[in-house]
Parts: C-alpha cells; structure tokens; sequence
C-alpha cells in the first residue's frame, strides 16, 4: 500500500495535499478479558469505540520526519531524544507539514477489506521542496513511505488510559490524544501509510471541454449501464424476495412447533403441579396417621407398664420410681411410633431392678433372723460351773465358831 501521495496540483502558497492512513482498528471480538489479541508492532490494539471520540485531536496534528542527509531526502524515525517532565521530547524531528481532519473509513488491501483512521492534511512544499519531490518520485515508482501515529496522554490524566493497565501486548488505549504522525522506515503499524494525493493537475481549458457527440455518446453509454446495473438490481432484490419468502416460511413453521412445544409444556407442567398436590395431601394424611398410630402406641405403653407394674406393691416400686417416672415421661412425649421401640425393654430393666431389690432385701432378712437365733441359743446353755464360782459372805457378827 502506498504509504505516501502527493498532489501534483501545486498551490501558490506552497503546500501539497496528502491523504494517509494513520492506523488500523481491530475488530472488537480480538478482545478476550480485556487484553487484545491483534495489535501493532508496538504491541497497542486499537479500538473504534476509544479511538472515534479522539478524532478531533488529529486537526493540526504535525507531520514530523528525522532525516538523515543533508539535503534533508532521507528519513529514518521518530526523532525521539528522551523525556523530560514525563513528556516525550523528539530534538531530532522535523516539521514538515499538518493535519487538518481525521475520520474512520474501511480501505481495501492486498490482505482484505480493513477498519482505519485517516488523516488528511498538507505537506511544507516551500521549505522542504527537496524532501517532497523525493516523496513524489517514490510513490510514483511504486515505492512505500510508511509512517507512525503517536499519541499522548489527555489533559487530567498523569498518563495514557489503558482498559487493563500496560501491557507489553495487547494493551488498549481508552484516553489519549494523537500528538503526531512520524515518516519513519519501519512503522509501527504497517497499515499506518500515506494513501492518496490530490492527482488533479491544472489542464487547459480547451482540453477540458468535449465534444458534444462525445458528451452524448457519454450520456447514452451511462444510462444503458445504469439499466444494466437496474436489471442486474431487480434480478437481485427478486432473488432476495425469494430467499425472504423461504425464511419467513421456515419461521412460521418454526413457530407452529414452539407453539406445540409449549403447549405440550404447560400439559406436562400443570400434571407434574397434580402430582405435587397429591404428594402434599399423602404426606399430611400419612403424619395424621402416624400421629394417632403413636397416641394408640402411648396408651398401649402405658397400660403395658402398669401391668407388668402391677405385680409388685409401692414400697417394693419405691426402689424404681425415678425410672418409672422417667419411662411415663418418654411414653408420653413420643410423637411417632419409633420412639416407642425401647419401653418393652426399659420396662424389663425396672423389673429386674425391683426384682433384685426384693431379693436383696429377703437376704438381708434371713441373715438378720439367723443372728437372732444363734443368740437365743447361746443364752438356754447351762453353766456347769455355777456354783462353783458362788461366794457365800458371812459377816462377822453371825461368826461363831462354837
């Protein structure tokens, strides 16, 4: 693609006209989480919606180029020599012209149709006619002046506003302002090239006027290609009419079947509905069951521990009347018939505990009997040293040994 066009129509005032493409737009579906996949050479992704409202910072944008010679033909790059105060500084660029307007426009390439940002402006003939002529001859012999947009941050920003933060690829400006376009050797973005120059040239007047059969040979030519072109049309919109016609069919048949779709939908949903209502009804019936199942299981329980009870009098349940207690409370609280699994055997456990109570307690009777009765015993042997052992007193008044 030509990177740059002169117009060899040339002003009095010293200027030539040029048309370049500053860069290209990448499709919006290049981004995946904010970090685009097609980008320049410098690794920047373009976007229309971010680049559109910055259109009108390219009016008086400069065109800048660093040459290499004297005779100020050659170029190479930006011009770059450092950044002071945060602020690019390019000592070695030159001025060479402006830009007067920038707009967004598909242009069609060797690589297909692409979405760019052009700028039209004007070249310094008059102070840098050497360097224009070179241009001219170049684009001319087929040669490619390719060129490089800078741009800057925007008035309130400390810097460019990137979507995701700098990155090295696929970083995307979202406030900036263009400050310039360089003439450079190798561009950042290859589609960045000068495209059009004004290519009118100053005729004479005579040359310029055509022959009235030409005219009418003119006129007759265009309006049998414009029939063509009409017939070629209708053939067309009939061709699309058709296909408009097969859409709509299939549409309508289409929505025939999401019509029985969704009948067949409400059909299948207002059973499942039934379904869960009868649910519902045969659960609360099934707990009002289970409720008076368990009432019939507590009076049975509770008539189940009085007869086992009833054997045995109060002072001999005096020894378990906690547990009794205790079992009534738990038969009587049970809401469900489960909970009533274990009062057989808890009644068991209370038997046996007065059982062994009553067991313990005629033991310790008989044992208390046979010491009684070995103390009676003890007491009816006679003692065969009773007089022995007997001591007769005589007081000394009753003495009288004659």
């Amino acid at each position: 693609m030509a990177a740059f066009e002169l117009s060899e129509k040339k002003y009095k005032n010293g200027r030539r006209a040029f048309t370049a493409v500053l860069y290209e737009l990448q499709p919006p579906e290049c981004v995946v989480d904010d970090v685009g996949t097609k980008y320049n050479k410098n690794g920047i992704t373009f976007l229309e919606e971010y680049c559109a409202p910055q259109l009108d910072s390219i009016k008086d944008m400069s065109v800048t180029v660093e040459f290499l010679d004297d005779e100020r033909t050659q170029i190479s790059g930006h011009g770059l020599t450092g950044i002071e105060d945060g602020m690019p500084v390019f000592d070695n660029a030159t001025i060479v012209g402006h830009f007067t307007e920038g707009y967004i426009q598909d242009i069609e390439t060797d690589d297909g149709t692409k979405r760019v940002v052009i700028g039209k402006g004007y070249l310094d003939e008059m102070r840098y006619h050497a360097f224009v002529e070179q241009l001219e001859t170049d684009v001319n012999n087929g040669v490619s002046v390719e060129g490089s947009i800078e741009i800057y941050k925007s008035e309130g920003n400390d810097g460019i506003v990137y979507k995701n933060g700098y990155l090295d690829k696929g970083r995307i400006p979202i406030d900036f302002v263009h400050s310039g376009w360089s003439m450079v050797t190798s561009a950042a973005d290859s589609t960045s090239t000068l495209i059009e120059l004004n290519e009118k040239k100053q005729q004479k007047e005579e040359n310029e006027i055509m022959d009235i059969n030409e005219v009418k040979e003119a006129i007759q030519s265009t309006i049998l290609e414009l029939n063509d072109k009409t017939q070629s049309y209708e053939t067309k919109i009939a061709e699309l009419n058709t296909k408009i016609e097969e859409k709509d069919a299939e549409i309508a048949e289409k929505d025939t079947k999401i019509s029985e779709l969704n009948a067949s939908v409400e059909q299948i949903q207002a059973t499942l509905d039934k379904l869960k209502q009868d649910h519902a009804t045969y659960w609360a019936e099934r707990d009002i069951l289970e409720s008076e199942l368990a009432k019939a299981k507590v009076a049975e329980k509770l008539g189940e521990l009085d007869s086992a009870l009833g054997e045995f009098n109060s002072d001999e349940k005096e020894i378990a009347k906690e547990d009794i207690e205790k079992l009534k409370t738990e038969i009587n609280s049970a809401e469900k018939k489960e909970d009533l699994e274990n009062v057989t055997s808890e009644i068991n456990s209370i038997k046996s505990k007065i059982c062994m109570n009553i067991v313990a307690q005629q033991k310790k009777a008989e044992k208390k009997v046979s010491e009684i009765n070995s103390r009676n015993s003890e007491t009816d042997v006679e003692d065969i040293f009773s007089e022995v052992c007997t001591e007769n007193k005589t007081e000394d008044k009753d003495l009288n040994i004659f």
